[in-house]
């Protein structure tokens, strides 16, 4: 699933950095990382629907942005903002990794983080992956 997300991102003008999980080091910006939130199973081994199971991955992904200066940290945080919803709207199903289901983003929160002493401009993006399957 990640990977159909870092492929969906990797489409987006003026992203410069794409990793899974918190960047250790130095970021190349803007960049964006993703961890993997967490699940839940609205839909088990429920007969007679074919048996079907369904999982709804939540994962974070932040788009982190230069606190250069207010203005020009703002346009950039604007340009981008709509690019990461957009980039897995045109193609839910991630690549063909998800026969039954679909990626979306269900909601984005802005704000400031400081990482290694340093603020940056953030956006917070939750990633739904809805993700249906035949039940064993």
């Amino acid at each position: 699933m990640y990977q159909g997300l870092a492929e969906r991102y990797a489409t987006i003008d003026g992203l410069r950095s794409i990793m899974l999980g918190s960047p250790t080091g130095d970021m190349d910006l803007p960049g964006i990382y993703t961890a993997y939130s967490q699940f839940s199973r609205p839909l088990r081994n429920a007969p007679p629907a074919s048996n079907l199971t369904g999982m709804d991955h939540v994962f974070i992904s932040r788009l982190v942005i230069r606190f250069v200066d207010y203005h020009n940290s703002e346009m950039e945080l604007i340009t981008l903002l709509d690019s990461i919803p957009d980039s897995i709207d045109r193609d839910p199903r991630l690549g063909g990794r998800l026969a039954g289901g679909m990626a979306y983003c269900g909601d984005a929160q802005t704000g400031f983080a400081e990482i290694g002493g340093v603020q940056y401009r953030i956006v917070d993006y939750t990633i739904r992956i809805l993700e249906k399957r035949t039940g064993t």
